[in-house]
């Protein structure tokens, strides 16, 4: 009994971690395409790659508050507010997908 209880919650903590690696980079990506005077460097003379942009999606998924690269415009902070979203429900999101038995 014990054993199906683990690979149930295993497989939940699977699935939430391969989601939550998703939207990182997605959304990394999505912040590489729109244009990059969306964004604006602590450091002026920063110009942001997509290294800047996959630090910038995983610190907002991982919920530990933003990096030194700021959302300037109403787009960019817009792509922050939905993944920002996405992490919050996760756990219902997963859950109604992949656990909702009728």
């Amino acid at each position: 009994m014990l054993d199906f209880i683990y690979a149930f919650y295993m497989d939940i903590v699977t699935k939430t971690f391969i989601f939550n690696i998703v939207c990182i980079i997605v959304f990394a990506i999505i912040y590489t395409l729109i244009p990059e005077n969306n964004f604006l460097p602590l450091n002026k003379k920063d110009n942001l790659n997509y290294i800047d942009y996959l630090f910038y999606s995983l610190t907002i998924q991982s919920g530990i508050g933003l990096p030194d690269v700021t959302a300037f415009t109403d787009l960019a902070k817009g792509l922050a507010m939905l993944q920002q979203f996405i992490l919050i429900s996760s756990a219902y999101i997963l859950l109604t997908v992949f656990y909702n038995k009728k």
